[in-house]
């Protein structure tokens, strides 16, 4: 049994939908506005991040849906970009999480919920990236120098800056931890970052105001939502060139991709719209209406939903990927943004 989780901004609650029969089964009361959501890699725990000075990281039981701990973090406050602003590492003992306003990174045991370091970072880090071995993670930081925290997660300590462009906002790392990618939205350009070396190998320039980024499963390209160009660039891996620009709805926002790699589902927030990409030709096999301003999306473990949260209109509508239809419109709290899916 799978669940989605989604965080409601206004409500200060956050929203369970049951996966089998797409119904909202719970409503969960939390200490303030939900910003970020992520899932145990085993699927037992949900993490919240909550705005506050300073804020926490709240912990759900699946099993249940009851507020089992809370973790003092931070100064945190929610922006309207898609950033990274907790993640937790593959082996899912140690959660790392971006204080945007404080300027570190609270770094916080599973085991026992206690917070192990508080990392300074430059201000107002914005996104952060774990390699697949859990032996460094990446901060991307948005405002002060335009440049990438290097931390080595063993020692808890910053052991690299790297400058990068201008206004990063994304950051993601490829499956076998060669490379990271980093949108640089005021610059038009992707830092590629050698993750061996540490250093940038090549500036990608993509379309105007380069947003989110994903990674396909096989490592081979990198798509990335253009917000104010209203397209998606696709970068090969191999060369770090764009191969190919694919025209989608208004206001591209975020973007995920099928675990196949066959698809990625663009939220369009200011078309109301999703577009399908399919990779194997780059182009656009369906635009789906959802509700109004679509913010972000998840797509479940056995690619056969997409669950896409409309903020304005405090729904998340289900997408059929076999057919490519809205199949249901689950009602949740005010202004949900951040959703996250059991395995």
């Amino acid at each position: 049994m799978s669940f989605v989780y989604v965080g409601n901004l206004v409500g200060e609650t956050v929203s369970v939908i049951d996966t089998k029969v797409n119904q909202l089964i719970a409503n969960i009361g939390v200490q303030g506005a939900p910003i970020a959501l992520i899932v145990s890699p085993n699927g037992e725990y949900c993490y919240v991040l909550i705005q506050g000075v300073p804020g926490n990281v709240t912990v759900i039981d699946t099993k249940d849906h009851r507020v089992i701990a809370t973790v003092q973090v931070g100064i945190v406050i929610f922006t309207s970009f898609p950033f990274t602003q907790m993640m937790i590492t593959h082996d899912g003992q140690w959660i790392y999480v971006l204080n945007n306003l404080s300027s570190n990174v609270t770094v916080i045991d599973t085991k026992d919920y206690r917070v192990i370091a508080n990392l300074q970072t430059n201000f107002f880090s914005s996104s952060i990236a774990i390699t697949p071995d859990d032996q460094f993670a990446y901060v991307a930081n948005i405002i002060s120098d335009h440049s990438v925290n290097v931390l080595e997660m063993k020692a808890n300590q910053i052991i690299s800056t790297i400058g990068i462009g201008m206004g990063a906002v994304s950051i993601k790392i490829t499956p076998d931890g060669r490379y990271a990618y980093i949108c640089n939205r005021s610059s038009n350009h992707v830092s590629v970052v050698d993750i061996k070396a540490n250093q940038v190998i090549a500036s990608v320039v993509v379309g105007d105001g380069p947003l989110s980024l994903e990674i396909t499963a096989d490592g081979q390209y990198v798509y990335v939502t253009n917000i104010e160009g209203a397209t998606v660039s696709v970068i090969e891996t191999n060369t770090h060139q764009v191969i190919s620009t694919v025209e989608v709805g208004l206001n591209p926002f975020n973007l995920a991709i099928t675990a196949d790699d066959c698809y990625v589902y663009v939220v369009n927030g200011d078309g109301n719209t999703v577009s399908v990409i399919e990779t194997r030709t780059n182009r656009v096999i369906s635009t789906i209406g959802v509700g109004l301003t679509p913010f972000t999306l998840g797509i479940t473990a056995d690619d056969r939903y997409v669950y896409v949260v409309n903020i304005n209109q405090s729904t998340v509508s289900v997408i059929e990927t076999k057919t490519n239809q809205v199949i249901s419109t689950v009602s949740v709290d005010m202004f949900p943004g951040a959703l996250a899916i059991t395995p």
